[in-house]
């Protein structure tokens, strides 16, 4: 099903997409919830595609703050949403992290395969969110929910874990981004209850938007 998005109006129609669904405490039909999602982070040209970034990731039950220099948790990676994660180098070929990037970016929004439906608001570290389910263009429904004040992406649920977004930052070319993101695992998946304590974090320390892929990593 094929959903076009226009992101520079205020009133967007979705040509193919359904219209009918609607979140349990809102009126709002899907497409404007999206449209409002896209437009907060700047539009459909300041959603991330190809990026290259440095951050420290952490395999930690707790919260653990910042350090100063370098550490074994630092690595610098380049992304190319809904295609390719390279470590270096080194490709990632795990399907779950590229999904989950894509829907970071929110591009899954704009693709042509994915069917989008509102779901039961939620709460996200203690404050309302707004949700949207993508299936379609996915193997697994992917849930992004959304901060109802700021209306950025406070945090995605997919298969087995929850994935929490915060501190945003803007690059100097005007793409946000959360610059720590928290994860979790679902004890109960019907309930979606999760885990008091967290499983990884990652901080971004520096993120820079590429205009196409690095020669060396190109197929």
């Amino acid at each position: 099903m094929r959903n076009t998005i226009g992101i520079f109006t205020l009133v967007v129609v979705v040509l193919a997409q359904p219209l009918c669904a609607r979140a349990d405490e809102t009126d709002t039909p899907v497409d404007e919830l999206v449209s409002l999602a896209i437009r907060t982070m700047g539009g459909k040209e300041k959603l991330l595609d190809v990026f290259r970034f440095h951050e420290r990731v952490l395999i930690t039950s707790t919260p653990t703050p910042l350090v100063a220099g370098e550490t074994q948790g630092n690595r610098t990676s380049v992304v190319k949403v809904g295609g390719g994660w390279w470590v270096g180098a080194n490709k990632r070929n795990k399907d779950k992290v590229r999904v989950l990037c894509w829907a970071w970016s929110l591009r899954i929004l704009l693709d042509e395969k994915s069917t989008i439906e509102a779901i039961s608001d939620n709460v996200v570290n203690k404050k309302p969110a707004f949700g949207l389910r993508v299936t379609g263009s996915v193997k697994a429904p992917i849930d992004l929910f959304f901060d109802k004040e700021s209306k950025r992406l406070s945090a995605i649920d997919y298969t087995n874990t929850r994935h929490v977004f915060s501190d945003w930052k803007k690059t100097q070319e005007g793409h946000l981004y959360p610059a720590h993101v928290a994860g979790f695992r679902f004890t109960d998946l019907k309930l979606r209850t999760v885990q008091d304590r967290q499983w990884y974090q990652t901080d971004i320390l520096e993120l820079v938007p590429l205009k196409e892929l690095p020669a060396e990593l190109k197929q």
